[in-house]
């Protein structure tokens, strides 16, 4: 069974939760609250130093798109010619970038600096 570790939030880990629930693969959901990451971190013996990963047979793979296209590859979601298998990382990739792109902007400093701000208003 496989055993995917991140923390008690979404993030990262969708995307292959949402592989693991659309192919109906068992596995366990280690989450961990952020507050104690620093705590623990040292005591997971990660590669990198830091999550998703997912651990396969005692042995553990990093990097959240590394980990979805695995999962992808492995059960048949990565189209039926290596063309549609491009396709399928065109869009990983694009999500990717968007959502790297959107944590750069949630957590500006001017963002932040900014609590009230009304987004659906552009005067604030």
């Amino acid at each position: 069974m496989y055993k995917l570790i991140y923390f008690n939030l979404r993030g990262r880990a969708e995307s292959i939760r949402l592989i693991l629930a659309l192919k109906e693969i068992p596995y366990e959901d280690i989450r961990i609250e952020t507050e104690k990451w620093p705590e623990i971190k040292n005591s997971l013996g990660l590669t990198w130093g830091q999550v998703p990963a997912l651990e396969i047979n005692g042995e553990r793979l990093y990097q959240s798109m590394t980990i979805a296209r695995y999962l992808a590859q492995k059960y048949n979601l990565t189209g039926s010619s290596e063309f549609e298998a491009a396709k399928c990382d065109e869009y990983v990739d694009a999500l990717s970038d968007l959502r790297d792109g959107n944590q750069t902007i949630l957590y500006s400093n001017e963002l932040l600096a900014c609590k009230n701000f009304d987004f659906r208003n552009e005067k604030g």
